[in-house]
């Protein structure tokens, strides 16, 4: 190519760059327009779906508390309240996974200390209804403490 070709070359490129600057433009902002609002819309209904999990999760723990202390301080040992335990340690741990990897972590602690410790409670050993309250707050800081890291 010689330089006159070169040179010519450059100018029609130019000039067809100035041409279509407009349409150019528009694309590059259309294309990012849609990216982000896309990116957006995903972190949105992340966010949407973590905060459900978080609440199940943190109403579950509070009725567990409950059942909990009934089996404990009211010295219910009936099939029913621990069936009603299990059901709702259960709960948590599967929700549990949805809001965090440290929220999940806690919860299986959790379900492994409520394991351990719920037919303790039956003979009224107070350090096993003190491991699963603890268990129990440990798991509702690290849940709440999610919740408001979230935008």
């Amino acid at each position: 190519m010689s330089t006159n070709e070169h040179h010519d070359f450059r100018q029609r490129f130019a000039a067809g760059l100035r041409r279509h600057a407009v349409a150019l433009i528009s694309l590059a902002v259309a294309l990012f327009g849609t990216s982000y609002n896309t990116w957006r819309n995903q972190t949105t209904e992340a966010h949407r779906n973590t905060r459900a999990a978080a609440f199940m999760v943190l109403e579950a723990l509070g009725q567990l508390q409950e059942i909990s202390d009934r089996r404990f301080f009211g010295r219910d040992h009936s099939d029913a309240n621990r069936i009603e335990g299990w059901g709702k340690v259960t709960v948590v741990r599967d929700m549990a996974s949805l809001v965090s990897n440290d929220s999940d972590a806690r919860a299986r602690e959790l379900f492994g200390t409520w394991r351990d410790n719920v037919d303790k409670f039956d003979t009224g050993d107070a350090t096993a209804e003190h491991n699963v309250a603890d268990a129990i707050t440990r798991l509702r800081s690290q849940v709440v403490t999610e919740l408001k890291t979230l935008n």
